[in-house]
């Protein structure tokens, strides 16, 4: 994980930041939950009840980030509006992110088990790196679960971090250049959504 200096962590994170860690932690509970789904390996015992419960946690868990980070229904009347929806946003995030920390020990614990890989290196797979190790970008990858040991644990608690120790925020780029807020076209988060949508109707169900 890139360091951090000293200026950014009295700055608390951006708009920006908040979405993109949003949209992270959505793709890697949207794997996870891909691989609950999967009957697990025939050495792999895992019962049915538990997969179906693990998957109803993570997929609730994943419906209220997507709520949040779904930035279609922004207010277009006034910047201070705009401005109160990205703070409503900022502040379940802070929530939903600190609930995600404390799910990821266990679900590391899965998906290592379900995968037959471990966290750290040599992945079995492209799926099993992507989960522990991101999908290119370390951080992004879901590691071991602790926040101690790096990776995305590490990297939403330093968001959680700077959120509540800093002083100010930067206001949202849009809003600097433009004066008004914008509509925006389709980001990771939408993309997400219109690929998983038939996903997201059948995802309490293991098959």
């Amino acid at each position: 994980m890139k360091a951090i200096d000293k200026n950014e962590r009295n700055q608390k994170p951006s708009v920006e930041e908040w979405l993109h860690w949003a949209g992270v932690v959505i793709d890697r509970l949207s794997n996870c939950v891909h691989v609950y789904k999967k009957p697990p390996h025939a050495d792999v015992f895992v019962s049915d009840s538990e997969r179906q419960k693990k998957t109803d946690i993570t997929i609730k868990l994943l419906h209220r980030i997507h709520a949040l980070a779904d930035q279609s229904e922004v207010p277009s009347d006034s910047v201070s509006d705009a401005h109160e929806h990205y703070e409503r946003t900022i502040s379940g995030l802070t929530v939903l992110f600190g609930e995600t920390l404390a799910a990821l020990p266990w679900l590391s614990a899965d998906m290592q088990k379900m995968l037959k890989s471990p966290w750290m290196s040599q992945f079995p797979n492209k799926l099993a790196r992507i989960v522990f190790n991101g999908d290119g970008i370390e951080e992004q990858g879901i590691g071991s679960g602790h926040r101690e040991q790096g990776r995305l644990p590490a990297s939403l608690d330093l968001m959680l971090e700077r959120e509540q120790g800093g002083d100010t925020r930067h206001p949202r780029e849009e809003l600097l250049r433009h004066g008004e807020p914008r509509r925006h076209d389709t980001d990771a988060r939408e993309r997400w959504a219109a690929q998983n949508s038939g996903f997201l109707r059948t995802a309490g169900r293991v098959e």
